[in-house]
């Protein structure tokens, strides 16, 4: 049976918008929701919880805090008074009356419409019957339908130290701000991940966070864990490429493929693979990605605006 949410906008109240939308994300986290609507007293709000018999009350209020504080102490003595203390109520308001709903007690999560929609989600997800992380998708394509009509926002992210970026991780993801980490290792990983023994670790960091094993690449993922459950995705390493995309998704659910056509050999000093050995290897990884389904950015063009390249060439490439 599903959970229930009642909805109410307190007192002379008619501002019912954000408490519709809240009520419509319930309904997508899998709860049964019914809005009494503006202008709801507390004894009529009281009424409502014993006929329906709610799991959660979501309260809204926008008008004068003053006034806001009045009501709270009524609605709170009238709860007691019904036994209908074991009731989860949520407030949703203007900062001021947030405020003095925080300090009313009365409620068990106060919004001020200073979160990020994840971030109600990530309450909904967590007091209802569906799992917390199965609201937010793992794939590229279904988290953009998920979150459509806004766009997703990724932070490209890497320290030089792994227990900082570890950390720096499980920051970002409990903010649920960011909807994909982008892991950033440093140069020795890129290139020499798979021959450790040609590493210098003069430059250990240098450019990243310096992942020398594939248990590093997964508590890194595990990190992220937690809040929104952001998609991370990784460079594709400057060289064996494909042991790079094989060990990428199998550590990290490597959300796409990001790989140059030109690059990433003895033009750029990023390997030491010559231009043919590179376009060859570049081209047989894209299609690695492609075959197993994960999408692939060729970030090729600006590759070369970035060196001041003409812009026929950026827009050819």
């Amino acid at each position: 049976m599903k959970k229930k949410i009642l909805g109410a906008a307190l007192g002379t109240c008619v501002h019912v918008s954000g408490l519709y939308q809240f009520l419509k994300l319930a309904e997508w986290a899998g709860y049964e929701t019914q809005l009494l609507g503006p202008a709801v007293s507390p004894h009529r709000l009281i009424d409502a919880i014993e006929e329906y018999k709610p799991d959660i009350v979501a309260v809204s209020y926008r008008l004068t805090p003053e006034v806001g504080e009045n009501l709270f102490s009524e609605l709170k003595e009238l709860i007691i008074k019904n036994k209908f203390t074991s009731i989860k109520l949520v407030f949703g308001g203007t900062r001021p009356v947030a405020l003095v709903a925080e300090k009313s007690g009365l409620f068990e999560k106060v919004f001020s419409g200073m979160e990020s929609l994840d971030s109600v989600k990530a309450y909904l997800l967590e007091t209802g019957d569906k799992k917390r992380e199965d609201g937010f998708k793992q794939t590229l394509v279904e988290r953009i339908e998920q979150k459509f009509p806004y766009p997703l926002i990724r932070h490209h992210f890497g320290r030089p130290l792994l227990e900082e970026t570890i950390e720096g991780i499980k920051e970002i993801a409990e903010s649920g701000v960011i909807d994909i980490i982008s892991l950033g290792p440093d140069q020795n990983a890129q290139e020499h991940f798979f021959h450790p023994e040609e590493m210098d670790t003069w430059h250990d960091g240098a450019g990243g966070v310096p992942i020398r094993k594939r248990e590093e690449m997964m508590a890194l993922f595990e990190a992220s864990r937690r809040g929104n459950f952001p998609l991370m995705r990784c460079y594709s390493g400057t060289r064996d490429l494909i042991k790079w995309a094989e060990m990428s998704v199998e550590t990290i659910n490597n959300a796409w493929g990001a790989i140059p056509l030109c690059w990433y050999n003895v033009i750029d000093g990023r390997s030491k693979r010559s231009l043919r050995e590179a376009i060859s290897e570049n081209q047989q990884t894209m299609g690695w990605y492609a075959e197993k389904g994960f999408p692939v950015e060729v970030n090729e063009s600006h590759q070369w605006s970035l060196r001041d390249a003409h812009d026929s060439l950026a827009v050819s490439m």
